[in-house]
């Protein structure tokens, strides 16, 4: 017998499969770079985005249901109340720790003068929450046809802590188990979709985002990430490392794959049945784990997604920015009051809470437009920081629960001593980087200087702007105006927004533009008449010009010499005083003893209201709003003015604020005027006026001069496919 030798084949290495979440960061990242590449054109991606988003909410709320009432229904009622008072304190230490953190984000902040258009916002009541509607499920049914988790998991939780005191009910039970085991299952399938759907919503929003909205807020963005980081991998697990057995590596490193994920999905609903197993993982890890903290988990997680996390409260970090962005200072006793408020709105909507936190500190809810687009990018660290906090009062509520809390002296000293520190060093860091590169310059003055048109008109328009003109004086109605060629109209040159020179000294303005228009339909040149406020009255009547403009307020004592037209605008009071003396202005009382002095253009209607509440107030006419502010508050306190022209002036002059009081902002009627006996061309003007409401034009106007849309023309976004490959146009 011949031996025979026989050769095995060595096996080849096994390639190690990479994890999901290191593909879903690729993912992520390949998102963004086919984002800047594309550009718009992949807006349409945005679609897969929503899908995917849609299908892993498919399960989370059925989830919910069976895993909430199955597991408090095996608990007993010594350990439910137990529950609710341990995780209850760790969530108060937390939001406690958050909201003192987060205030000191505010000290990287650069300096910087603001300014902003006037906004419809700033006459709207606040958006309340109704916390009733929320919470209280009615019709559990409705709740869960509208998605209320609040409300759905307080049905949950009140039918498992009825089901503790029932017998038989392990017949209910083990169908519930399995149908939570199902739903499991289904979401992990769904999570294989997962690179897909993050491609697609990366891709989309890294193509949409506009570049100068991203330089705008850079300042947040930092402030966002810097918070997200200090809070996720610092604070939160070095309270929980200080009375848990487990270390700091194990807390920030178990949950990674859920973290990457909420982070690159923007979104926490989905990651819950992840956080939960990674919560049975660690204590199983340290052979600490049992059937008894795999419920806690399954109950903790549930419950506690229902109450503001850390994410949401971040949103306190976007007010902060906003104080700063609006040019307003915030102390600490007026921010902690401010944050608890949002942190008890925060049970409703983040998109309620912040017109209400604005509105509160007396900034433009109009900056609401910010954080929406803002949260394109800082949805991700918002969930990254919900995910951590609700893992770590998992971790942390199942420890105390399972009798395993106890705080350990030598981690308190050392993370109390390390903790100021890292934050000074970070925040500090953070301070040095946004002053080097971030453009502080102001610039909205400019913006107002710079305005032209909110339409082309043509070129046969013509302005003869401060001109003689060569025509008797006399009354003439429009037929005479069109046999002469020429419609003459008279204008204050200094009352910006209606009429002013621009920096190019072009005569522009919400007036100027529409009496152009007026010119264009009559077709007619247009000669543009200055006038001084104290000889505008005998000028019209005089017949030096047709119609006077300028934002003209409509009185009692006007009415009486010179014709008004219908109202073209609806304007509202408002005191323009310097930055730093608005404080001065707050207290009704305090003010109606001093003696102070203001300067108006003209004589308001509401002038009378004035000297009636505040009798040891003076009143001074001044040619012009500009008097007021090139004296530099010398000899007026303030000035009366209409909030939209004081908006716009206080760009011009941003050492000025507005001063409005919601509860009694007055309104007043700005109309064109024509002389007392020429009653057809007033006729006529009123007619015209109809129209141009009806075609929108007057809107169109107003957005433009009034609102600052377009005021900064936006330049088509920025791709390399279309800016440096130039392949598409």
């Amino acid at each position: 017998m011949s031996a025979t030798t026989e050769t095995k084949a060595i096996p080849e290495p096994s390639k190690q499969k990479m994890s999901m979440s290191t593909v879903v960061l690729l993912s992520f990242a390949a998102g963004i770079g086919f984002g800047l590449f594309f550009g718009e054109t992949l807006a349409w991606m945005s679609v897969i985005g929503d899908a995917f988003i849609k299908l892993l909410q498919m399960t989370i709320i059925p989830y919910i249901i069976v895993s909430l009432i199955s597991s408090l229904g095996n608990l007993t009622y010594a350990q439910a109340k137990s529950l609710g008072v341990k995780v209850g304190k760790l969530m108060l230490i937390i939001w406690l720790f958050g909201l003192v953190v987060m205030y000191s984000i505010k000290y990287t902040f650069p300096e910087w003068e603001a300014g902003e258009f006037f906004s419809l916002t700033a006459l709207d009541d606040p958006n309340s929450v109704n916390i009733l509607d929320l919470y209280i499920p009615s019709n559990p049914f409705f709740s869960l046809s509208q998605s209320y988790i609040p409300a759905i998991v307080l049905f949950c939780v009140a039918t498992g802590i009825a089901l503790i005191s029932l017998d038989d009910k392990e017949s209910l039970m083990k169908p519930m188990q399995l149908l939570g085991a199902s739903f499991n299952k289904v979401t992990q399938y769904i999570v294989k979709l997962m690179p897909i759907g993050i491609f697609a919503m990366t891709a989309a929003t890294a193509g949409t985002m506009d570049f100068e909205e991203f330089q705008k807020l850079q300042v947040y963005f930092a402030a966002h990430v810097v918070m997200t980081i200090i809070l996720t991998y610092w604070v939160l697990p070095a309270i929980l490392a200080t009375f848990t057995p487990f270390s700091y590596r194990d807390i920030t490193g178990i949950a990674k794959d859920a973290m990457i994920t909420a982070f690159a999905a923007g979104n926490i609903f989905i990651i819950l049945p992840l956080l939960i197993e990674r919560t049975k993982e660690l204590f199983h890890k340290y052979d600490i784990g049992s059937e008894d903290t795999d419920d806690y988990a399954n109950i903790i997680i549930p419950v506690v997604f229902s109450f503001p996390n850390l994410g949401k409260l971040l949103t306190i970090v976007f007010v902060l920015f906003a104080a700063w962005f609006s040019g307003s200072e915030l102390d600490f006793f007026t921010y902690f009051p401010m944050a608890v408020n949002g942190l008890i709105s925060l049970f409703g909507s983040v998109y309620l809470t912040i017109p209400m936190l604005l509105d509160s500190l007396e900034l433009s809810s109009d900056l609401f437009q910010l954080y929406m687009v803002s949260s394109l990018f800082t949805s991700r660290f918002t969930s990254l920081l919900a995910a951590m906090n609700i893992f770590i009062l998992a971790v942390g509520g199942t420890a105390m629960l399972a009798g395993i809390a106890k705080i350990s002296m030598k981690r308190l000293m050392f993370y109390s001593a390390l903790t100021p520190v890292i934050m000074g060093a970070t925040l500090l860091g953070t301070g040095l980087l946004l002053d080097s590169i971030v453009n502080t310059e102001y610039k909205m003055d400019k913006v107002v200087a710079q305005m032209t048109t909110s339409t082309e008109l043509p070129e046969q328009v013509i302005s003869y702007q401060k001109a003689e003109s060569q025509e008797k004086n006399e009354l003439r109605d429009i037929t005479a105006i069109k046999e002469s060629g020429v419609l003459r109209v008279g204008y204050n040159p200094i009352q910006v927004p209606f009429s002013y020179f621009n920096e190019s000294d072009q005569l522009v303005g919400f007036d100027i533009e529409l009496m152009k228009r007026l010119a264009l339909e009559l077709d007619v040149d247009i000669e543009f008449v200055p006038y001084q406020i104290d000889t505008a009255l005998n000028a019209i009547n005089a017949g030096q010009f047709d119609i006077g403009v300028s934002g003209i307020q409509m009185t009692t004592l006007r009415l009486q010499h010179l014709a008004f037209t219908n109202p073209v605008l609806t304007l509202h009071y408002t005191l323009v005083v310097k930055d730093h003396r608005a404080d001065e202005f707050q207290n009704n009382a305090e003010l109606a003893k001093r003696k102070l002095k203001f300067a108006s253009v003209g004589q308001y209607s509401i002038t009378p209201y004035l000297i009636n509440k505040y009798p040891n107030w003076q009143f001074d006419t001044i040619e012009s709003d500009k008097t007021f502010f090139v004296d530099d508050g010398n000899t007026w306190d303030g000035l009366i003015i209409s909030l939209e022209a004081g908006k716009t002036w206080t760009m011009l002059y941003p050492s000025y604020t507005t001063l409005y009081n919601r509860e009694e902002i007055k309104s007043f009627p700005a109309s064109y005027v024509v002389a007392m006996e020429n009653p057809t061309l007033v006729n006529f003007m009123n007619s015209w006026l109809e129209l141009q409401r009806s075609a929108g034009y007057v809107d169109t106007l107003y957005d433009y001069w009034i609102l600052g849309q377009n005021a900064q023309p936006k330049k088509p976004r920025w791709s390399v496919i279309k800016d440096v490959l130039h392949w598409i146009e």
